[in-house]
């Protein structure tokens, strides 16, 4: 066959009827590449843009929870007591501090310090209008000049404390910089409603801008540039700020304050990965398959040229007739076999599946249309994704699945081939519905169908079935981006209750609105605790609830914050009551979708419990009783890996500060040195007295793996396992 192609290529008819499909098909590839990777380029700056954005928010979240403590250790200074006695003395009576007067408000305000369960604050300090003192958490600075007020309130910034109240002082703590939180002191007392009364001073609470920075490079990923906190243009908080692609979020805790990361122009080019450049491969080697079919065909649209050629080169032999009808037949035979093709070919290119084969976009069932012509027109294939939730009081976990496989069985019965239903279990009480169809009319009808069918199948009122769901998407690739969406319509049951169907919803949230929370409500909570006033603490969650669900009518997003105030305030008074006695109350963020109602009935029950355990708190024998169970417990356990503070709190029905107590009381170390001392012994022990191998030793001691095991030995006896086992003089190291 090879030897007779080259005549082909002395014709230049054929080769510009083989150059002109090479050219087609060329041009063909060229641009469908050149779409491929455009495409590709705008998916990944879009999901690269959508995920510097979630980065924002990540900060913004970070950064919020700490102005907020930061606000809630202001309120508690404005309600303090003793800090108002003072002011009252000197300032308003001017009369003299009495030394007992000065020591109770110290110590209030190192009390008020320590209460918050933020790490980074630094310091928390008190000024009066035209003092020259300064009053810290344990301490008073004389400072030269009179504190001013605050230039604007609440303020926050970075500066230092002389430049903030415009005094003068040797003192460290006032010269350097922080990220300042500062609020008017206006010795609010709630009781006396004087609401909105002057300020006489300030509190200013001291953030280390070194702990903001890694807590920022924390809770953001490598490809973020730099970081600012922005108050209206100006940046007060930035780390590695860069100018060419800023995402900005708005801060929940103050309307002028905005967080904005910023990314590099790299993160937006998109990677020449393996599943990049394998289509573009795979379209050159369809390119030059398609190449080597137009050889093929060249040849046979140029062969009635050649039938042609053959009749006049043989015209002048005796045979001339009959070469010219021969040549004749096979022109009009070969022409109507072109013309059969070219007819035959036309549907499938009016549909569409040509360029399907040609990108290799084709399933199975669109192949066997093809194949017995029916031509049909493709269809996209779309899915929305639903996390249905199952609730009930006191059901068991072996009753929760069976409400999941009820709900999964239901799924299977309604699953046709136009329109596939498939199950994917979450937790214990979650299920993941994902629902595919051709059809994009019919998904959004399809779940209120579904949810009818899951309680129809259940049939039984104890179990309450809620259903969250998706944006409808048409790439699988945004999976995970629809769980995400779903969950998000799920936590609508917050205000809006269980037993029904809720859409996700992209409208942007208003945050312009607050919720209502009481300033006073972490004192009125410690005291009513103290006084076991159980009606006090149940009146104060109904004004909450009152104010914010019932008076008004607040957004989601406003709930969710109101939620994690309040279990910020009731963790932080049941610490201050309970951490140092017998009694263990502790409480767990409601993580799972729950509604508001659900919510409070928590914090009720949470109050409810604190105070009747206050009633039982076990007599001074019964004290000491407890000391001897506890350190017993820990010498019986103390190679047993799961021993822990929260594990003897849970056991012993105390506090996990009164376990350290115990343990500093008993053997003069932390629970921590003394189990690992303990561990440390035993591994001694073992190492010379048997032949186990180190893993052996590691696992009885307590250590759930080597690289802990050595770590731990070699700080307390100076040298590796391996080592101590070798030396002849083990006993006599340190």
């Amino acid at each position: 066959m090879l030897k007779h192609e080259p005549s082909y290529f002395r014709s230049k008819i054929f080769k510009q009827l083989f150059l002109s499909y090479v050219l087609i098909i060329a041009v063909f590839l060229a641009v469908y590449t050149g779409i491929y990777l455009v495409t590709y380029s705008s998916y990944h700056e879009d999901m690269t843009r959508r995920e510097m954005q979630q980065q924002a928010a990540s900060w913004g979240m970070a950064m919020d929870q700490q102005l907020l403590s930061a606000q809630s250790v202001c309120a508690a200074v404005n309600t303090s007591e003793n800090c108002r006695s003072i002011l009252q003395t000197a300032y308003v009576e001017k009369k003299t501090i009495d030394s007992m007067q000065l020591y109770k408000m110290l110590a209030e305000l190192r009390r008020i310090k320590g209460s918050t369960s933020n790490m980074n604050v630094y310091g928390l300090i008190l000024s009066f209008q035209g003092d020259n003192r300064l009053y810290t958490a344990g301490s008073v600075i004389s400072v030269s000049g009179q504190a001013d007020l605050l230039p604007q309130s609440p303020y926050v910034g970075v500066s230092t404390v002389s430049e903030l109240l415009g005094v003068s002082s040797s003192n460290l703590m006032l010269n350097k910089q922080y990220l300042i939180y500062a609020d008017d002191y206006t010795a609010f007392n709630y009781s006396s409603s004087i609401a909105g009364s002057p300020a006489k001073g300030a509190v200013l609470v001291l953030l280390e801008q070194s702990s903001l920075h890694t807590l920022a490079r924390a809770s953001l990923k490598p490809e973020i540039e730099g970081y600012s906190l922005l108050s209206g243009d100006t940046a007060i908080l930035s780390g590695c700020c860069g100018t060419d692609y800023a995402f900005t979020v708005d801060s929940a805790v103050s309307g002028n304050l905005r967080y904005c990361v910023y990314a590099s122009p790299s993160a937006f080019y998109p990677p020449l990965a393996t599943s990049v450049l394998l289509p573009v491969l795979a379209l050159a080697l369809l390119g030059l398959g398609f190449i080597a079919l137009t050889y093929r065909i060249s040849k046979e649209y140029y062969r009635p040229i050649g039938n042609i050629g053959q009749m006049i080169e043989h015209s002048g032999g005796t045979d001339e007739m009959d070469s010219i009808l021969e040549g004749i037949r096979g022109l009009i035979g070969e022409r109507n076999g072109y013309r059969e093709r070219m007819v035959t070919i036309t549907p499938y290119a009016r549909q569409g599946l040509l360029h399907s084969l040609l990108s290799g976009d084709v399933n199975r069932r669109q192949l066997d249309v093809f194949t017995n012509e029916q031509f049909m027109g493709l269809r996209r294939a779309c899915f929305m994704l639903a996390v249905v939730n199952v609730a009930g009081p006191d059901l068991s976990p072996q009753q929760y699945q069976d409400a999941l496989d009820l709900i999964t069985h239901a799924c299977q019965e309604l699953s046709t081939d136009e329109c596939t239903i498939v199950c994917c279990p979450k937790n214990r009480q979650n299920l993941f519905v994902i629902a595919g169809s051709d059809d994009d009319s019919g998904l959004e009808n399809l779940f209120y169908q579904l949810y009818q069918k899951f309680v129809e199948a259940i049939d039984d009122d104890r179990y309450a079935v809620t259903l969250g769901v998706s944006r409808m998407e048409e790439d699988l690739e945004s999976l995970r981006d629809a769980c995400i969406d779903a969950e998000h319509a799920l936590e609508q049951m917050l205000t809006g209750g269980r037993r029904s169907v809720y859409f996700h919803d992209a409208a942007p949230e208003d945050h312009e609105r607050r919720y209502f929370f009481p300033k006073d409500a972490h004192k009125r909570i410690v005291r009513d605790l103290k006084d076991g006033n159980l009606d006090s603490l149940m009146d104060i969650l109904d004004e909450i609830y009152r104010r914010n669900l019932k008076e008004d009518d607040l957004p989601l997003s406003e709930v969710r914050l109101m939620a994690d105030e309040l279990h910020l305030t009731i963790r932080s008074a049941l610490r201050s009551v309970y951490d140092l006695s017998t009694t263990h109350i502790q409480i767990e963020r409601i993580r799972d979708a729950a509604t508001i109602e659900e919510i409070f009935a928590y914090y009720r029950t949470v109050f409810a419990t604190a105070l009747s355990r206050q009633e039982t708190l076990p007599a001074p024998g019964e004290t000491h009783a407890l000391e001897k169970d506890v350190c017993d417990y820990i010498e019986q356990n103390v190679c047993n890996p799961d021993l822990s503070l929260t594990a003897l709190a849970d056991r012993f029905g105390v506090s996990t500060k009164m376990i350290g107590l115990i343990c500093k009381n008993a053997w003069g170390k932390t629970f921590l040195q003394h189990v690992r001392d303990r561990q440390i012994h035993r591994a001694v022990t073992l190492l010379k007295t048997t032949d186990a191998s180190l893993e052996d030793i590691a696992q009885q001691c307590g250590f759930t793996n080597l690289l802990t095991f050595r770590r731990n030995f070699k700080a307390v006896m100076g040298m590796n396992p391996s080592d101590y086992r070798c030396s002849p003089s083990g006993s006599d190291l340190p």
